[in-house]
């Protein structure tokens, strides 16, 4: 996720005084940027709202918080308006460490032998699939012409490729491509290409692509087994593991905090049966002390 325009910060640094100090930003835009240098993942920010996050159902969530504790005056409400601050970093923080397990996963997953497999198979893939739609273009070329010859190419190069690289497709359909791509180049004093040949040469192609698909899908299986052998085991990086804690430790403890402190003020009561018009008092109290994206 990018929070930084890079071109905005390097004219600003170059922004400097007649002693030689940086002025900082200028536009509204610059200084909103400028107040996100420093973020990383938001856990101890005073931003509430990360760029990517969705304004939409934050406010949602600010909302039912407001509603289910229905502070009845500003004091309570500002305790509210913590409490559904701390719920809503919990639940990034959450979304930090899953993200963190997974990123571990597939760093560990792409230094199995599969990774490297996977990665000639996307290459030969991609090269038979550009190919194949060139090759079929319509209008088909009824002479060796250049464009011909540029088909040609590409088709022959891809399935070179998968020849070379791609253990596991059918013997007998390689030999046909090669058959038919001599039929298909001819003799030099012959400009006339045979469209059977052609045709057919398509449809072999197709059949390399279709091995190509199975091969591709056989791999699948193979890295989620994987994926899942190593999910027992890969653990994210521990000193990140331990800020993390460290984080949910202080969003917890501050939870238990402002619940306490907002007890003593009045008993927390059940939000059933509370009016519409109770609720809508309680979010007012929310947009009253502008906690809003």
């Amino acid at each position: 996720m990018k929070l930084v325009d890079i071109k905005e910060l390097a004219a600003q640094v170059k922004t400097l005084t007649a002693e030689g100090r940086a002025t900082g930003p200028k536009t509204e835009k610059g200084k909103t940027r400028s107040a996100l240098n420093a973020v990383r993942h938001g856990l101890a920010g005073k931003h509430l709202l990360l760029p990517g996050e969705d304004a939409v159902e934050y406010e949602r969530r600010m909302d039912a918080v407001f509603e289910g504790l229905a502070p009845a005056d500003e004091a309570q409400a500002q305790l509210v308006a913590l409490v559904a601050d701390d719920l809503w970093k919990l639940e990034r923080l959450g979304k930090i460490e899953q993200g963190a397990s997974l990123a571990r996963i597939e760093e560990l997953l792409g230094h199995t032998g599969s990774a490297e497999t996977c990665s000639t198979l996307t290459t030969a893939m991609s090269g038979m699939a550009r190919a194949i739609t060139t090759w079929e273009a319509e209008p088909l070329p009824l002479e060796r012409d250049e464009e011909f010859r540029r088909r040609y190419q590409l088709l022959a190069g891809a399935i070179t490729f998968v020849e070379l690289s791609v253990p596991g497709v059918p013997a007998d359909i390689l030999k046909a491509c090669d058959e038919l791509q001599e039929r298909v180049r001819g003799k030099k004093d012959d400009p006339v290409v045979p469209r059977d040949a052609y045709l057919a040469l398509a449809h072999a192609a197709r059949v390399v692509m279709a091995s190509l698909l199975a091969q591709g899908d056989q791999l699948d299986a193979i890295q989620e087994d994987l994926r899942k052998a190593i999910a027992t085991l890969a653990l994210p990086d521990e000193a990140e593991l331990k800020k993390l804690a460290r984080y949910r430790k202080l969003l917890e403890d501050g939870l238990q905090r402002r619940l306490a402190a907002l007890e003593q003020l009045r008993k927390l009561g059940s939000a059933a049966g509370r009016s519409e018009e109770e609720k809508a008092t309680a979010r007012g109290y929310r947009v009253k002390l502008r906690v809003v994206a």
